[in-house]
């Protein structure tokens, strides 16, 4: 198959070099002009980790070449971006092309609503997973290091009976992929947020001192855990309002990693995948600027709708905001962004299943 990569951050590269491996065809596209050109001048990416290699990638700026008789889409750009990916990519989508956004991060949501908006009418498959299927880092353009590929990925198309297209079309590929009811479950089981900001704003101190540390074993301390224990239970209790089956964190972690423990401190710790993450060494971080205002804040927002009480998201929202001297909610994903500001709490599950109506 011929597959368009949207963003060459960490996820793009080794997705692009993954496949790549497995003799399909890759243009892996970026807006960073730097980033694209180093890559080129490598010939391509070298791969690390549980697949090694090297990869001769074709990378571009060229959104019109990188997407030309694509059949799948692949977005892994961060959040914030969805929007203008979205809007980027409109013109140039043909009819029964699949879009797959890693992670979803409300994804799936915003681009039927972009695409809407400037009235794409082409038929296609928009879906999203609840994670990034690769646990990796890019060392520097061109070399990636994969630690994990996942064992289990949920990922939801919208609407929902559009699902089995997806696996189907990605079923050789990606054969960790499991359809789950809606895209709502994937973005609310998407528990980056509640691991990420705990973590980085609760060791604010050390990531701003001298001397690396490693993000999970040394930064997810009990206390820190205890933090991240009160985000699930209002992203839980928030799956139980609209009577979606939401994983816990523990469970996700047996899923993706086969981490087997009793509590989520432990699971943490015994992980081996988390062993060597070095923490981020300034707050000006994704794990602040994605995860709060795309993570925490539609949480937030959704849980008012709901009426469900939200003080340890609010609380770590105003934390990250005093720290990064900026209102985080002020540009953060908004309800009326993902066209359910409307929507009764019914309306909202039937929208995303399909019941009702979708664009295509």
């Amino acid at each position: 198959m011929k597959f368009s990569i949207i963003g060459a951050g960490n996820g793009g590269q080794s997705m692009a070099a993954h496949l790549t491996l497995l003799n399909h065809e890759v243009v892996l596209y970026d807006i960073q002009t730097e980033l694209i050109a180093k890559i080129n001048e490598k010939g391509g990416i070298k791969s690390e980790g549980v697949f090694e290699g090297f990869a001769s990638v074709t990378a571009t700026t060229d959104l019109k070449f990188a997407m030309k008789d694509s059949q799948v889409i692949l977005v892994t750009t961060t959040g914030t971006a969805h929007k203008s990916v979205a809007r980027s990519i409109a013109p140039y989508l043909q009819d029964d092309q699949v879009i797959l956004i890693f992670p979803g991060y409300w994804g799936a949501l915003e681009f039927r609503n972009i695409f809407e908006e400037v009235g794409m009418n082409k038929k296609v498959y928009v879906a999203e997973t609840e994670s990034l299927i690769y646990t990796c880092r890019y060392i520097e353009p061109g070399h990636v290091r994969v630690r994990k590929i996942k064992d289990s990925l949920e990922f939801a198309a919208l609407p929902a009976t559009d699902s089995p297209i997806v696996k189907d079309r990605l079923k050789e590929v990606y054969p960790q992929l499991e359809i789950t009811d809606s895209v709502l479950t994937t973005t609310l089981n998407n528990v980056n947020p509640v691991f990420h900001v705990p973590i980085l704003l609760l060791n604010a101190g050390r990531i701003e001192s001298e001397g690396d540390f490693y993000f999970y074993p040394d930064g997810a301390t009990p206390s820190v855990v205890n933090v991240m224990e009160q985000i699930e239970k209002e992203r839980l209790e928030i799956g139980e309002k609209l009577n979606i089956n939401l994983s816990t964190s523990l469970e996700l972690l047996k899923r993706f990693y086969d981490v087997d423990e009793d509590n989520l401190y432990d699971a943490i710790q015994k992980n081996p995948a988390y062993k060597t993450g070095i923490a981020p060494t300034t707050l000006n971080y994704r794990y602040i600027y994605e995860d709060v205002p795309y993570g925490l804040h539609p949480i937030v927002k959704l849980g008012e709708k709901l009426g469900v009480k939200t003080p340890a998201s609010n609380l770590l929202i105003d934390l990250a905001s005093l720290i990064r001297k900026e209102d985080l909610r002020a540009k953060a994903l908004q309800l009326s962004d993902l066209g359910l500001e409307d929507k009764t709490p019914e309306e909202i599950v039937e929208y995303l299943k399909g019941n009702s109506k979708v664009n295509h």
